[in-house]
């Protein structure tokens, strides 16, 4: 093959490889752009006023490679749904839990290493139902930030309302970031008084369980 067909087709692939630059360089300011700014998960959880942002939740083609911005924008998707809790909604609100969960999905399998990405899942499993996929997630985001001290309050939120209570290894996880709370965070103690003030009674008894042996005055002011 001569030289100049090769200057021919290194010119064209050089050419294609700075098309497909550019437009990934166009999609991803773009997606920078409109990506909704969100609250933290634990913000989300505890407040009562809507999103600003919601109308830019139908835009998660705009991030198509970018797993943190789709699940900026399953978090402004879910964030009215997060406010309600586990009451009856109406059809549009479960078709927007729905598409939350698979954008989140879909944010998770770009950035498995998202704890809060993990935990919104798992919030929306287990508001929708108690199965083990709600479970599963649950314990994703332990896995991936053990000690991640901005998704604790919302954790354990999650985990003391809710079926996943029974399972041994979530219990031992929970444990973990109570232990942590008392023995280095003194300051999020209130993360602790939420949970079990939403709580079932399983996970009340739980909360109680896990404080009384590190701080007993502590565990007995919760009642």
């Amino acid at each position: 093959m001569s030289t100049k067909h090769l200057s021919i087709r290194f010119r064209i692939a050089t050419s294609l490889a700075a098309v497909i630059l550019c437009w990934f360089s166009a999609v991803t300011i773009f997606a920078e752009a409109t990506t909704p700014r969100t609250r933290g998960l634990t913000e989300a959880l505890a407040s009562h006023s809507q999103t600003s942002d919601a109308w830019l939740v139908d835009w998660p083609a705009a991030s198509p490679l970018r797993g943190d911005l789709l699940s900026n924008i399953a978090l402004a998707c879910a964030a009215p749904i997060l406010e309600l809790g586990r009451v009856a909604m109406p059809s549009e609100m479960r078709q927007a839990q729905q598409q939350a969960l698979v954008l989140a999905k879909r944010s998770v399998s770009l950035a498995p290493h998202s704890s809060r990405t993990w935990l919104l899942i798992a919030a929306l499993q287990v508001m929708r139902s108690a199965d083990e996929a709600g479970v599963e997630a649950l314990k994703m985001s332990y896995l991936t930030s053990p000690a991640a001290a901005d998704v604790i309050p919302a954790r354990l939120g999650i985990f003391s309302a809710s079926a996943p209570i029974a399972d041994a290894e979530l219990k031992d996880l929970a444990r973990g970031d109570i232990r942590l709370i008392l023995t280095r965070r003194s300051d999020m103690k209130d993360a602790i008084v939420r949970a079990y003030r939403r709580g079932s009674p399983q996970g009340k008894a739980y909360i109680e369980e896990a404080v009384r042996p590190l701080d007993p005055e502590f565990a007995a002011s919760l009642q």
